[in-house]
């Protein structure tokens, strides 16, 4: 059937989808590996933060574990999230109904409130940051790993270095 549909007298159609297939195979492969302005880059700018984490309540004895210079990892999938810097512990913050039903602020012996601020190279995205194709922003909640503690905490701060 198109044994005789011939483009040029010599070309055959079937030939011509095949060629044209190639040379778009060829361009986008090209406009991939030549970086920055490709389909894709392969290597993002990445900038240095300050990624901050808190928790209200946790037993004294997870928080006491914790120290500085101490690695941060995001507990799940087990990314690198920096190093800590500044860590503060406080009295835990609870949220109790005084005597007159006003919701007052109280500790809990036994537990203390933690926030630590650790430094990360990351990517800049338009919600926070981006490791590994995992995106953090202001109040995103996930199981810190710092030191032999894993705490369930909030990110509260995101500040670039400049």
């Amino acid at each position: 059937m198109f044994k005789d549909a011939k483009l040029f007298g010599k070309i055959n159609i079937i030939d011509l989808f095949i060629v044209i297939g190639i040379i778009g195979v060829a361009v986008f492969g090209v406009q991939q590996f030549r970086g920055g302005e490709g389909i894709i880059a392969f290597a993002p700018e990445t900038r240095e933060f300050l990624i901050s984490f808190y928790t209200e309540e946790v037993e004294n004895f997870t928080a006491n574990a914790l120290r500085l210079g101490d690695n941060v990892f995001d507990n799940g999938p087990n990314l690198f999230l920096g190093v800590v810097e500044y860590l503060d512990i406080g009295d835990a913050v609870i949220w109790n109904a005084d005597q007159y039903g006003n919701t007052v602020r109280s500790n809990k012996e036994g537990f203390s409130s933690v926030e630590i601020t650790a430094r990360l190279t990351a990517v800049p995205h338009e919600h926070g940051i981006m490791i590994a194709g995992n995106r953090y922003g202001i109040g995103h909640s996930l199981a810190v790993r710092s030191g032999a503690s894993i705490i369930f905490m909030r990110v509260s701060g995101l500040e670039e270095i400049n």
